[in-house]
């Protein structure tokens, strides 16, 4: 079906996946969040965002009055699910994991990790659960084609918060290695751009996480004590809007430090 030129905001990845981008960008969301329109005939909507009414028509423009089987979440933080109500209201019930909709307060159907939904066309999405960003966080996988939906487990650019307490360095770790056995085609991160060699950028990903834990230990046993001093040893020279992110991750760093 022809649904007319595509706005800036929106890119298209193959038949079977749209990106349209939120008018949210900023220090922890880069250009915007990404809203993914999946499938070809039997459509699910993954994170539909801010509360935006010009979002969501660009999302109705790709959908094109395809049927939704259901709208998505890869996890609660409100730039991915501020929209969830009027997303339920025009499109589909709500799926996510249990942890989600919990925290949400709304109604929905769970997901269980490993849990797969049929979009016709001999395409499925399997959720797949990838704590580590926050307790709830799941990514998805669209299969056959092995295009791997991070939400904000890994980012197109730079490195993703660890939100302390609710998110974790091990866990963190542990569902990186997890996506890597996956030897996924495409990352299509919640924020930023397209990752084509994947593999590669996870192992990547890895790599930075387990020197950054290294940079921590250095900075403690070299004097450094508060927050300010570790950040400052770690991170150099860090824009005043990267300060509370930075601090919150470096929480996480800490308390590995202490379970290891």
């Amino acid at each position: 079906m022809n649904r007319g030129p595509i706005p800036p905001h929106v890119v298209r990845h193959g038949a079977a996946v749209t990106a349209v981008r939120a008018d949210n960008p900023g220090a922890l969301t880069l250009t915007g969040t990404q809203t993914y329109v999946i499938g070809t005939s039997r459509l699910v909507i993954l994170d539909p965002g801010p509360r935006d009414d010009t979002h969501l028509v660009r999302v109705d423009r790709v959908i094109g009055g395809r049927p939704v089987a259901a709208v998505c979440f890869t996890h609660a933080h409100r730039d991915h699910t501020a929209a969830a109500q009027e997303a339920a209201a025009r499109w589909a019930k709500l799926r996510a994991s249990a942890e989600t909709l919990s925290r949400l307060e709304r109604e929905g159907r769970p997901l269980a990790d490993g849990e797969k939904i049929a979009l016709g066309g001999g395409l499925q999405l399997r959720a797949l659960a990838t704590p580590g960003h926050s307790a709830d966080h799941v990514c998805y996988l669209l299969e056959p084609d092995r295009i791997l939906f991070t939400g904000d487990l890994v980012l197109g650019e730079g490195s993703t918060m660890i939100v302390h307490p609710d998110g974790s360095v091990r866990a963190y770790l542990e569902s990186l290695a997890r996506l890597t056995a996956l030897r996924p085609t495409l990352l299509l991160p919640g924020h930023g751009s397209a990752v084509e060699r994947a593999p590669a950028y996870l192992d990547a990903c890895r790599a930075h996480r387990i020197e950054r834990v290294a940079q921590v230990s250095r900075a403690r046993k070299s004097g450094a004590r508060s927050l300010q001093q570790i950040r400052e040893a770690v991170y150099g020279d860090l824009p005043a809007s990267h300060h509370q992110a930075a601090e919150v991750t470096l929480r996480a760093y800490l308390a590995y430090l202490e379970e290891s």
